[in-house]
């Protein structure tokens, strides 16, 4: 092989790595993300369900209300009873008050479902406060963890990325220029092997010809389909 294409491969391997810390980088947070969004949906559901637990608070004081003025006023009706002579009348209060008492109880049986509904919310809240304390711990180890695993990787990239710049000084600016240009085309992968005729990156065929030019290996070639660079690997 080339010396200048034995660079290109050292050089390749050390960008290829570099490129897969950063997506390690890049991936860290994806797991706190979901904590973080999970958090997020629980505290609108909490939010949903207290603002709930408040309109029944204020319907449960309203009938309640309700029912305090409806006593007095049965309280009223029944003391009226006692002094009422007309049969006629009596039987419209006999009437009202039973109307009353079918309402109240019908108000009481309203608070009491109120009550139930409330307890039921209550605890739901509270079973989901308890789950966000236990996302937050989640959440507050895995940014521990980030931070350390990031700047652990930090220093690995900082340490191949000075790796790299001595070796990319060894390449004719030309061939560099080249380089760069198909390692943001193809991925990072700019140098391919050749093997029996054939490019190991894009899986086509070289011309003949092509072939046994590449196996003299008197100069820097590039694979006609993908345009990478290429060097033949022979059978020992």
């Amino acid at each position: 092989m080339l010396p200048e294409l034995s660079i290109l491969v050292r050089l390749q391997g050390i960008d290829l790595e570099i490129r897969k810390l950063k997506k390690e980088q890049d991936e860290l947070p994806v797991r706190l993300n979901a904590v973080e969004k999970r958090m997020a949906e629980k505290q609108a559901e909490i939010d949903l369900l207290k603002d709930k637990l408040a309109d029944l608070r204020t319907r449960k004081t309203e009938v309640e209300d309700e029912l305090e003025l409806e006593t007095e006023r049965l309280k009223k009706s029944q003391q009226k009873m006692s002094s009422i002579q007309n049969a006629r009348e009596y039987q419209a209060v006999q009437k009202e008050i039973e109307e009353i008492k079918k309402a109240n109880k019908e108000r009481e049986d309203e608070i009491l479902q109120i009550e139930e509904e409330m307890e039921g919310l209550k605890a739901k809240v509270a079973e989901m406060e308890e789950d966000i304390a236990a996302d937050e711990k989640e959440a507050l180890a895995l940014k521990k963890h980030i931070e350390k695993a990031s700047a652990d990787l930090n220093r690995k990239i900082d340490s191949l990325a000075s790796e790299r710049d001595e070796v990319a000084k060894e390449v004719k600016p030309d061939l560099m220029a080249r380089y760069r240009f198909l390692s943001d085309k193809r991925n990072g992968v700019v140098v391919a092997a050749v093997d029996d005729g054939t490019c190991s990156c894009c899986n086509m065929s070289l011309p003949p010809q092509l072939y046994n030019e590449l196996l003299r290996d008197e100069k820097v070639m590039f694979c006609p389909s993908c345009q990478r660079i290429i060097y033949a690997l022979k059978n020992q």
